[in-house]
């Protein structure tokens, strides 16, 4: 009979869990953890204070879930009361889930003791700029599109904005063609690719995983075999 690993705050006794506890009470003193009943998931859930101008504090409950590979992957925050609209401007996808950024664009180190803490300071600022939002309508913060748009638009600013190359490179990153690293660049330089866009392609296929390439090759090409 196969044996359930331990959920990932009740390994070493629960050294790992109390290590968060204990730096998350220093800076975030109204978080709470809590385990789900039904699912056995950690989170992490209570009133995240936004110090304003005028001296009245700003309270938002939120609810950062963990994933059972923590720390090794990043948590996921949420309005936990709703009071923000499911929006692309707001960057707020379905069941109120903030998009903080692509993930491989994702600043997590699972190798940094304070990881947890640095993840909570982006919610912090992610949620000054919702109510900033509110009073301008105009997101005040870099920001990028949603779904496989913004993956797209990922690979066009590591291929240097040129829509060209990436048209030319996609079947190299998507593995569908196979290009040595002495041969002349796709690009037309006269370069090696090696010395060429070569680091670019690697960079790519480094942070984003092959299926997911897969998948957003072959939307460029429905996209481009539907072009009149």
């Amino acid at each position: 009979m196969r044996v359930r690993p331990k959920p990932w705050y009740e390994r070493s006794n629960g050294r790992e869990l109390h290590a968060e506890q204990a730096r998350v009470r220093g800076h975030y003193p109204d978080l709470a953890f809590r385990v789900d009943p039904g699912s056995g998931l950690m989170y992490l859930t209570g009133n995240i204070r936004l110090r304003a101008d005028c001296g009245v504090p700003t309270e938002i409950l939120v609810r950062i879930v963990f994933p059972t590979d923590y720390p090794g992957s990043e948590p996921a925050a949420f309005d936990a009361a709703g009071i923000f609209p499911v929006s692309d401007d707001r960057h707020i996808i379905a069941g109120g889930r903030f998009c903080l950024w692509l993930p491989p664009c994702s600043r997590w180190d699972k190798h940094d003791p304070n990881r947890l803490l640095r993840f909570l300071d982006e919610v912090t600022v992610f949620l000054e700029r919702q109510l900033i939002f509110d009073v301008t309508g105009v997101w005040p913060g870099a920001q990028c599109k949603h779904g496989p748009e913004g993956y797209e638009e990922l690979l066009l600013s590591i291929l240097g904005g040129r829509e060209d190359h990436l048209r030319i490179f996609f079947p190299v990153i998507a593995g569908q063609r196979q290009l040595g690293r002495n041969s002349p660049c796709l690009c037309g330089s006269g370069k090696k690719y090696k010395r060429c866009h070569g680091q670019a392609v690697e960079e790519i296929t480094v942070r984003l995983d092959r299926n997911l390439l897969n998948s957003l090759y072959k939307r460029s090409q429905q996209v481009s075999n539907a072009v009149p």
